[in-house]
């Protein structure tokens, strides 16, 4: 039988704290900053779901929409609205990390009985930050007991070039760095993200933002494309990314279009 993947996209808002009770206040302010913040800070989550599963002959689906919707709808009364730290047990002894929050929705929908296979899970707790699990990294290594995801961080940056006729042309840049490895057991993130903003902010934005890319030496023998960037972006900072390593660099200058470079 034919298989299909479905992904359905929905929001919906929580507060949460980062704090390990193992650390003494300093600590906690000092790895994980605002988000310590003891009266606790909200977020309008997007949960992006991708199931998999076999193609119905008869209703050419995978799953009635209508029943999905509900299915979700459902799981996530858990978390709409409420403090993730007090009003779910979810986190009683874990950080509710945006890693540690994409894994648990995965654990939830991967026993759901009504549900096809988790393919993929994107949680985005605002537009500069998602963390995603997946098959692969869910199914593949058995041989940690802490989970994998990835997290991914969004940057902005503005810049010029010369064209191939010689014309400046000024772009508006999104960046995306992403990253992946095992989840900490103290901080419930894969990487601390006030060290992530500190190497992309030295190595790259300090370097390319408000800048005349044709100018940089990397661009010295090759055009000024979205494609070398992307490039000349992950060669600089996978020096700085050890463990975990960097996963993938994406830019775009302009909707619809992207350039990845990755692994």
């Amino acid at each position: 039988m034919a298989k299909a993947t479905l992904t359905k996209r929905l929001e919906f808002c929580s507060s949460h704290r980062y704090h390990n009770p193992q650390w003494d206040d300093a600590k906690n302010r000092e790895v994980f900053g605002l988000c310590n913040n003891v009266n606790t800070h909200g977020h309008n989550y997007l949960l992006e779901v991708t199931l998999r599963g076999d193609i119905d002959p008869v209703t050419g689906m995978i799953i009635n929409l209508y029943d999905l919707k509900n299915i979700l709808n459902k799981v996530l009364e858990q978390f709409d609205h409420k403090n993730l730290n007090l009003d779910t047990p979810y986190f009683s002894e874990r950080i509710p990390t945006t890693e540690n929050f994409a894994i648990t929705l995965w654990h939830i929908l991967k026993k759901h009985p009504d549900l096809p296979n988790p393919d993929a899970l994107r949680l985005y707790e605002d537009e500069t930050l998602y963390a995603e699990v997946n098959a692969s990294f869910m199914d593949g290594d058995q041989s940690s007991t802490r989970d994998s995801a990835l997290i991914a961080r969004r940057y902005a940056f503005s810049a010029v070039h010369q064209s191939r006729t010689g014309n400046t042309q000024g772009h508006d840049y999104d960046l995306w760095i992403a990253t992946k490895g095992l989840i900490s057991a103290d901080t419930g993130q894969v990487m601390n993200l006030q060290t992530v903003d500190q190497i992309v902010r030295t190595q790259v934005l300090t370097r390319l933002d408000q800048r005349n890319l044709s100018q940089d030496q990397a661009f010295a023998n090759i055009p000024v494309t979205d494609s070398a960037l992307a490039k000349v972006i992950w060669d600089t900072l996978v020096p700085h990314f050890k463990t975990p390593p960097l996963y993938r660099v994406s830019v775009s200058q302009q909707p619809g279009t992207v350039a990845i470079y990755s692994v």
